[in-house]
């Protein structure tokens, strides 16, 4: 059993291991360095487990006593708080640990050897400074708020800073296991030597005020050094911490302790609980043989189309990003399955990665979509709106998006899947009946007033192991548990990049970005058309370098106010940003989501970003067409409203 619990915890064992293969050979001191860093990581994925599913159980258990007997937990927001934290700061390392975080490598992978091997020292040297200096930071705050008690639960105030006080611990250790263990001497020497000047340099201006520049020019340098460091490979979340932590020393606007607490505050929101189940949930119809049947539905209804396989990658990932709201585990449930089949018949495997990669920025819309959760967090836009009005303009992308494939058949003609006769389509149907009643039950259960969003993805968990486990029977003890590592450590690192983006936002607000921003997006005067296109411009720029969530976290507070008082209505807005950052993220070259397109359905990188150029233009003219039209946007939300 045993044996068993560790097989199905080890959930990034391979990434840790081909780093593992390139370190040179290790001594007793060094092995016992790792097997005690192995075992931190077991535990830690132990206590991740414990504590999702004890959440699960305390928002189901209060969504059961609220409709049975009229009472609740008054304690359970800041309990979840703090547990919310704890995935933040434990998922969000670990995550790091097996190379799974956010971060651009294509640059680096393309320098000669020596150079790239040093750039990767530093980013790894980078990381355990941030670790470091965020860990000192944060035991002056956990000083400041032991003085002060949770109102709720009673508890020292002190306990919402111990995970991030854990979490860069645990972030120092595992730099180090890197520099020590994976890199060579002479790459780590090379880059002390590269970065000890710069941090000599920022160190001496924050020491002398006399030396601190303007806002605007320390503004500058922040961004620089931000999109610098984001190009040479440090993973996002880092360096939107490593730009904080700049900014405050170039400016002293504010002690460095502001970090740690601008960090823990970016992490802290309730709703943000939606994150994790819904991850989860999207994991365990993805192994339950639920995103299988939805594939088998796509193919009995548009299989026999012209680009057949392809037009049923664009519908199943359609109905796929209803039951997760990950746009990465979409990519992956629905690649995974129709890979083998594109091939078989006929299709270039950087076309499939193309088809794949533009379907997924498209369904960024669909309920229950993590941005959309994540933006109804930062600007005042009900979630439950957004689900709603969401579901039209993806649909009018999707219809685009199939039109295109059509014609670039006629091009590329592949071999046609035979038509589906009735029978085949109705027993198709009834097997995808359940899997697509996800969004429904969503939508009526938000817009209903019956749960909250938070409460709803409890129950989309709950939902999804009721099918993948009792009705279909595709899901085993150790299927359950991996699930719930991988989805703990994958929601650690959205959350942890979401923690760093609130730090991030909170300096580029110091230093008046939002007002710069403003003045570039008003010189067109206050038309709101121009205002919409540039909003896609830069939003659809910056997601792509950011990954999606950190530029809506950092963006959105910024544009919304301006496009209200346009007139442009809230929600509508929120669709507009939302496909733009779907369409940023899956943008080659730098695109997050477009190298996991890539990797899934093993295309390379360089025929994948010509394929893949008509179907960006497509949605890029789409997502204009819904900006201007708001009524794609509003349809929905006004019929249901009636």
């Amino acid at each position: 059993m045993l044996a068993t619990a560790k097989q199905a915890l080890s959930v990034g064992a391979a990434g840790i291991e081909g780093a593992r293969d390139e370190s040179p050979r290790l001594g007793p001191v060094a092995r016992g360095f790792r097997t005690a860093l192995d075992a931190l990581d077991l535990l830690s994925r132990v206590v991740l487990i414990v504590l999702f599913t004890s959440e699960l159980v305390l928002i189901l258990v209060e969504i059961c006593r609220r409709e049975l007997f009229d009472a609740s937990f008054l304690w359970l927001e800041e309990v979840s708080q703090i547990i919310l934290l704890a995935i933040a700061f434990i998922g969000g390392p670990l995550a790091y640990r097996e190379h799974s975080d956010a971060a651009i490598s294509s640059i680096t992978r393309s320098l000669r050897p020596a150079l790239r091997t040093t750039i990767e020292a530093e980013v790894d040297l980078l990381i355990l400074g941030i670790g470091l200096l965020t860990a000192v930071v944060s035991v002056g705050l956990f000083a400041t708020e032991s003085m002060s008690i949770l109102p709720m639960t009673g508890w020292n105030l002190a306990a919402t800073v111990v995970p991030l006080l854990l979490g860069m611990s645990f972030i120092v250790l595992f730099a180090l296991e890197r520099l020590i263990l994976h890199h060579r001497p002479a790459a780590v020497v090379r880059a002390c030597f590269g970065l000890g000047v710069p941090t000599l340099i920022v160190v001496a201006i924050a020491w002398v005020p006399a030396l601190h520049p303007s806002d605007g020019w320390a503004l500058l340098i922040t961004l620089a050094a931000f999109f610098a460091a984001i190009l040479l490979g440090l993973p996002v979340a880092f360096s939107m911490l490593i730009g904080t932590i700049l900014f405050l020393a170039l400016t002293g606007v504010a002690p460095m302790v502001a970090e740690a607490q601008e960090t823990i505050d970016g992490a802290s929101l309730f709703v943000l609980l939606t994150i994790p189940f819904f991850v989860w949930a999207g994991l365990i119809m993805e192994r339950g043989g639920i995103s299988l049947r939805l594939v088998r539905f796509g193919i009995a209804i548009v299989g026999h189309l012209r680009g057949g396989l392809q037009q049923v990658v664009i519908l199943t990932t359609f109905l796929v990003a209803g039951v997760s709201g990950s746009k990465l585990a979409d990519v992956v449930a629905v690649g995974s399955i129709m890979r083998e089949q594109l091939l078989r018949k006929g299709y270039r495997a950087q076309d499939g990665a193309a088809v794949l990669a533009s379907a997924t920025a498209m369904s960024e819309s669909i309920p229950p979509s993590i941005a959309m959760l994540v933006l109804g967090s930062v600007v005042p836009v009900s979630i439950g709106k957004m689900f709603v009005a969401g579901v039209l303009p993806a649909a009018t992308l999707a219809v685009i998006l199939m039109i295109l494939v059509w014609f670039m058949a006629i091009r590329h003609p592949t071999e046609l899947v035979a038509k589906a006769n009735g029978k085949e389509r109705v027993r198709a149907a009834l097997g995808a009946l359940l899997p697509a009643a996800m969004p429904a039950i969503l939508i009526i259960g938000i817009k209903g007033g019956i749960a909250t969003p938070t409460e709803v993805s409890s129950v989309a968990v709950f939902y999804g192991m009721v099918l993948a486990v009792v009705i279909y029977r595709e899901m085993g003890w150790r299927s359950f548990v991996r699930a719930a590592v991988e989805s703990a450590v994958m929601s650690g690192m959205v959350l942890f990049m979401i923690a760093a983006a609130g730090g991030f936002a909170w300096a580029l607000s110091a230093g008046n970005m939002p007002q710069y921003l403003l003045g570039f997006l008003q010189a067109a005067g206050d038309n709101r058309y121009a205002f919409l296109a540039g909003t896609i411009v830069i939003v659809v720029v910056v997601g792509s370098l950011l990954e999606g969530i950190p530029c809506l976290v950092i963006l959105a507070p910024i544009l919304y106010p301006v496009a209200v008082r346009l007139g442009i209505n809230g929600v509508h807005y929120a669709m507009v940003l939302v496909l733009a950052m779907g369409v940023g993220i899956f943008l080659p070259p730098v695109g997050i989501g477009f190298f996991a397109s890539c990797s899934v359905m093993n295309a390379s990188v360089e025929s994948t970003s010509k394929a893949i150029l008509p179907y960006m233009l497509a949605l890029l003219i789409g997502i204009l067409m819904l900006a201007y039209v708001p009524w794609f946007s509003l349809a929905l939300l006004n019929l249901l409203s009636r």
